[in-house]
């Protein structure tokens, strides 16, 4: 493991509590899943995708908090994941693991420094999230699932109404490999402020501005954009969102993605809409790009329970012959998801 530095960190800052040893906290979730891949005729052939597989996931999380001299503490958390895949003719399961998260966080007054592997999500969008400059996660998935953090050194900042973050990323790869991160989060009243500036050796210095309004009780909206000047290139999002009491919500956002390889896949349009009753929500949701007219339309169904998740999710890709998502290389992909969470 190429993060030995950050795990001997914190082997050392264990070294520092005091005697008494906290109860850790466990908790996770098993996910078995069926998923279907539908090939597509005008695309590559999809010799990465079997036509179905069987996916099988247990994610554990856990965390202590140690207590230190002059009211300081330390924290631990760990989030692993263990994976079982079959793939329809193949003739053996895989098993893979992987560790999302192993990191230490320590305090001193309104100062927290954390160091190790872990999840940082930053900025407003659902779609697309232009100022996710750290973690840079996957959005729209087909399942939800947990990422996989990075390693970080942070130090952060807290005050009542505003929060600022600077984050060292993958420092053990070194001045080429790694990159720097700064947030700075502001409240006034019902609007949240975001200012963010990232540099790394590929892109350079550049600078992003994000801010979310709580309108009312029904409407919310929010925008979010990144500068990159050494690409003379920007990543632009706007969007909003409506709640029609505790049954349906609806969400609607476009974007320009400068970095999109593809020209044709940077605008881009989204919309979703979900009704909920009782335990169940259905939802249907729909990505279009406007410059070939390709779009992926997609439906779920889920039933949630206190502990018990099931869900049904597909997906289509679609559009004109020269659209980029028709010629994708699959052209259906669906999954039936059962959860237990503890």
């Amino acid at each position: 493991m190429h993060n030995r530095w950050w795990l001997a960190g914190i082997a050392l800052a264990t070294g520092l509590g005091q005697a008494q040893t906290p109860t850790p906290v466990l908790s996770g979730q098993w996910q078995t899943a069926r998923e279907w891949r539908l090939a597509n005729s005008l695309g590559p052939a999809p010799v990465f995708a079997p036509p179905s597989r069987w996916r099988s996931e247990l994610d554990l999380k856990t965390g202590a908090r140690l207590p230190l001299p002059e009211g300081r503490s330390l924290g631990l958390h760990a989030d692993v994941a263990m994976t079982v895949l079959h793939d329809d003719g193949a003739k053996a399961s895989t098993g893979t693991g992987r560790v999302n998260a192993l990191y230490a966080t320590t305090d001193r007054g309104d100062w927290q420094l954390t160091t190790g592997r872990r999840i940082i999500g930053w900025d407003v969008g659902q779609g697309f999230r232009p100022n996710d400059v750290v973690q840079r996660e996957e959005r729209r998935p087909l399942l939800p699932t947990t990422p996989q953090g990075r390693g970080v050194v942070q130090v952060e900042h807290f005050g009542a109404d505003d929060a600022t973050s600077l984050v060292w990323v993958d420092p053990q790869q070194g001045r080429a490999g790694s990159a720097l991160a700064l947030r700075h989060y502001q409240r006034l009243g019902a609007l949240d402020l975001h200012g963010h500036a990232h540099w790394s050796a590929a892109t350079r210095g550049n600078v992003g501005v994000a801010l979310a309004w709580v309108a009312s009780d029904a409407v919310e909206w929010h925008a979010s954009t990144r500068w990159l000047p050494a690409q003379g290139r920007h990543q632009t999002l706007v969007g909003g969102s409506w709640t029609g009491g505790p049954d349906v919500t609806m969400l609607a956002e476009v974007w320009h993605d400068g970095q999109a390889a593809a020209p044709d896949a940077r605008r881009n349009s989204y919309g979703r809409i979900a009704w909920q009753h009782d335990a169940w929500q259905v939802s249907a949701d729909a990505l279009w790009q406007p410059a070939d007219g390709g779009r992926v339309l997609g439906a779920g169904l889920r039933w949630q329970g206190d502990q018990w998740r099931v869900e049904a999710v597909w997906r289509v890709f679609g559009g004109p012959v020269g659209a980029a998502l028709r010629h994708t290389p699959s052209r259906q992909t669906g999954a039936l998801a059962m959860t237990r969470s503890f």
